[in-house]
């Protein structure tokens, strides 16, 4: 079985985290990694990303380091840029009193003893160090990641009240971790349940997010409808955990765009504005919702309205999705066909604007569409043969 080291190894910013181990060490400072990446080490798995705690002040590592950013220097945090790697490095802390149910009034710098009771989850709060390259283990997370259970450092329903955030993490490191939640932790989940609306659309829609495309998202959505949480952020959910389908979604929007899919959809963009999706984004999802719910409107329009349709961004992933519902199997066959042929992208039109002087307005647009669309049928095969149609739609018009 490899080590936790040789995990940890293997990160591409594994060497500039040895630097910044070496040069706070050389000044008389610890270092330990801590959380996920200690977290993920354990179960076998390479972290995203690589965190360090220290006992050296945001100040002193300002002046250690030559290229930092003092992303959350109020709170201990700073970035040290060291290359490509962008590592943050945290000051041991304890927080003062919550107030606004995100962050504290206040920190004091203290000890990796003392900052692990501050954290969320048992086993979000393990150390690394580096020079014994032990696993430093203040709070039983070792024996909860044995265990595949989830519970909270401490009072369960303080650390709930501390950041309310948290009641949508618990929900979404079950689905990542494929883990169970420990009891109390999931009975002071539902009784601080409320809280949740307290917390920002950005925010939500970034926990949200990575709860959807989690490997057990089931498990994670099941948590959500148990404790009350779902009822709470999405009504029209509110005993609904069905996750199927979302496993054929590639980005956090189309996941989203399945979790939606069965909503009304004035209950869909009431979401999507309150979870601030970008409006490329609110386009797409709201572009396959309709095409989920009206699918037979889609499939009458000529093959070469399809096609115009199908370099609309979400669209041929929706498609997709139908299929896998068996629904309309033929027709999605000859449009897919029809696309691949054409290497996945539009042609480009055989006639432009100056082609088509004479007309004026409206006509000036029909009168491309339409050539346009002969083309994609195939039915213009060349500049000329448009050039020809042209003269006779130009009698006409």
């Amino acid at each position: 079985m490899a080590t936790v080291q040789s995990i940890l190894e293997t990160h591409p910013h594994w060497p500039a985290v040895e630097d910044i181990y070496h040069k706070l060490g050389a000044r008389g400072y610890k270092a330990f990694l801590a959380g996920g990446c200690v977290r993920d080490a354990l179960l076998g798995i390479s972290a995203n990303d690589l965190d360090v705690a220290t006992d050296a002040t945001p100040e002193e590592i300002e002046k250690i380091f030559a290229n930092t950013v003092a992303v959350g220097k109020s709170f201990g945090v700073m970035r040290v840029l060291i290359g490509d790697a962008d590592i943050e490095v945290a000051t041991f802390r304890s927080d003062g009193e919550y107030k606004d149910g995100r962050r504290p009034e206040g920190v004091h710098f203290s000890t990796p003893e003392m900052d692990a009771q501050r954290r969320d989850f048992t086993v979000n709060a393990l150390f690394y160090d580096l020079n014994s390259q032990e696993v430093l283990d203040f709070v039983q997370g070792k024996a909860d990641l044995a265990k595949k259970t989830l519970r909270t450092v401490g009072d369960a329903e303080k650390r709930f009240a501390e950041d309310h955030l948290r009641l949508l993490r618990a929900a979404r490191f079950v689905g990542q971790l494929d883990f169970a939640l420990e009891v109390t932790t999931f009975a002071a989940l539902k009784r601080m349940a409320p809280k949740v609306m307290t917390v920002s659309g950005e925010r939500l829609h970034e926990e949200m997010g990575k709860l959807l495309r989690t490997a057990a998202v089931q498990k994670g959505l099941d948590v959500l409808v148990s404790s009350g949480l779902m009822a709470e952020l999405f009504p029209f959910r509110a005993e609904d955990a069905n996750g199927e389908y979302l496993s054929l979604a590639h980005h956090t929007w189309q996941s989203f765009a399945l979790f939606f899919r069965q909503a009304p959809l004035t209950e869909v963009k009431s979401q999507l504005a309150r979870l601030r999706f970008s409006v490329k984004e609110q386009r797409a999802i709201e572009r396959v919702w309709g095409l989920w719910h009206q699918p037979e409107e889609f499939f009458k329009l000529s093959l070469a309205k399809q096609l115009l349709k199908m370099s609309e961004e979400g669209v041929p992933w929706a498609l997709t999705i139908l299929k896998a519902q068996k629904k309309f199997l033929s027709e999605i066959d000859l449009l897919t066909n029809a696309w691949a042929k054409m290497g996945e992208t539009l042609p480009k039109p055989f006639l432009s604007g100056t082609d088509v002087q004479g007309l004026q307005g409206k006509a000036i647009g029909d009168c491309l569409a339409e050539a346009f669309e002969l083309q994609l049928e195939h039915k213009h095969r060349s500049r000329e043969e448009a050039l020809e149609w042209l003269k006779s739609y130009k009698k006409k018009a």
